[in-house]
């Protein structure tokens, strides 16, 4: 577990850690309470933050709102006026031209199907005919069973052929009716966002910055503006990966920052993302935040935290400086002799660990 810290818990827990700037030669085993954490690293933003960029390129024509507002859920917040939807409705128009054309009855694709239902019918006509003829000579036994045969069959065939000619034509023209109706809904969504194109707040919160200009072009990589909660906050920390084992929810948190330096704050664990970053190695963590109601907070602020792993009270201690790997230079209480022995550790903060075997209180450690 990587216990590093770069602040003190002093002013939380005042028998949890101290520093020195100068190593001593020995040390006193004692019973001291001590608190294990975890180190991590992030910053603080809004509940629901959000950064907005646009969906298409284009101007900005209008901004609605300015840094520092508060706004509600779908409120406007900018406009936009885009090339891109000018084009859109040109070639939504354009196509729905093509549409009501090849749907005219002059269009090929009509006229085509309208001239095989005509020749169907000219060939169901002829055989009929034929059809009777055979049929005539042949109760006058003046032709062949075969002949009449073949004539009915021919007949019936033809049929078949008009009436499949005629569906087919029934449903071309029903497919080019039904391709002008979408080509003209198209169309007239696309007239719609031609004038402007406005975006609306997802949330009922304050405008945190602005970095969108009136006038200005921007591509859907550019952020315009970031919003969020006004005065409800959380932190988003990076934890090693090799800690991440050691995570849980609504374990507590002890968070330090920079604006703040002598106030310690508190709050637990929400969420342990389950990814690991191919970046730098750690994993996203999200926590609560209790700030005082006199702390003001900014957004973007960058924290230090101690994750409680573990807390233990009256443990045996030694500092670390005088453990090296499991072993340690010990005088026993009342005895004049130094010797090296190995020791059995618990938990451990970064200044001091915990000696569950092999060391007695009053014992002293030296330095190997």
């Amino acid at each position: 577990m990587r216990i590093f810290s770069i602040f003190s818990v002093l002013a939380i827990m005042p028998s949890l850690f101290f520093s020195c700037n100068k190593k001593e030669d020995k040390a006193v085993v004692v019973l001291k309470d001590i608190t294990q954490a975890v180190y991590a690293s992030g910053k603080i933003f809004p509940v629901d933050y959000y950064r907005l960029n646009v969906s298409i390129p284009g101007y900005i024509q209008q901004i609605h709102v300015k840094i520092g507002d508060t706004v509600k859920v779908g409120q406007p917040l900018f406009t936009m006026k885009s090339e891109v939807t000018n084009f859109n409705v040109s070639t939504a128009k354009n196509n729905l031209e093509l549409a009501q054309l090849n749907a005219s009855e002059n269009s090929s694709a009509l006229t085509a199907a309208k001239q095989d239902a005509s020749l169907a019918k000219e060939k169901m006509e002829l055989d009929s005919v034929n059809y009777s003829r055979v049929l005539a000579l042949s109760e006058n036994n003046a032709t062949t069973r075969n002949n009449l045969d073949q004539a009915r069959t021919q007949f019936h065939a033809s049929q078949k052929n008009l009436k499949k000619a005629k569906s087919t034509l029934q449903f071309t023209r029903q497919r080019l009716n039904t391709e002008v109706k979408n080509a003209g809904n198209l169309y007239k969504a696309q007239l719609t966002n031609s004038n402007d194109f406005t975006y609306y707040s997802s949330v009922a919160g304050k405008i945190y910055d602005l970095a969108g200009k009136q006038g200005e072009y921007y591509t859907p990589q550019q952020i315009i503006m970031e919003l969020g909660r006004v005065g409800d906050y959380e932190v988003e920390l990076s934890v090693d990966e090799a800690d991440i084992h050691h995570l849980a929810k609504k374990q507590e948190v002890v968070y330090q920052t920079e604006a703040y330096p002598n106030l310690f704050l508190k709050g637990e664990i929400k969420e342990v993302y389950p990814k690991i970053s191919s970046t730098n190695k750690s994993i996203k963590v999200i926590a609560s935040i209790n700030l005082p109601d006199d702390v003001a907070m900014y957004a973007g602020a960058t924290l230090e935290a101690n994750i409680i792993n573990n807390r233990k009270q009256q443990a045996l201690v030694i500092p670390r400086y005088y453990l090296s790997n499991d072993s340690v230079m010990v005088k026993r209480k009342g005895s004049n002799v130094i010797e090296k022995i190995k020791v059995e550790i618990g938990v451990g903060d970064v200044e001091f660990v915990e000696i569950i075997k092999g060391l007695n209180p009053g014992d002293e450690v030296f330095k190997l």
